[in-house]
């Protein structure tokens, strides 16, 4: 996990009076890329002069 992150994220928990064994961070570690990933993925997309009109769709099926 980069450092500036594995600081950030115990800064946090401290904060809420928690504390991450490695175990946990290495946990966080996973999801955390995995968003950040999505992220520059997300703010790679030139949209142009384009605005962004997000809509949610939940896909429940009530039966």
């Amino acid at each position: 996990m980069d450092k500036l992150i594995e600081q950030s994220l115990r800064a946090l928990l401290a904060r809420e009076g928690l504390e991450a064994n490695e175990g946990d961070l290495e946990r966080f570690a996973e999801i955390i890329e995995l968003y950040m990933e999505n992220l520059k993925q997300l703010h790679s997309v030139n949209l142009g002069a384009e605005e962004l009109a997000p809509v949610f769709q939940p896909e429940w099926s009530v039966k």
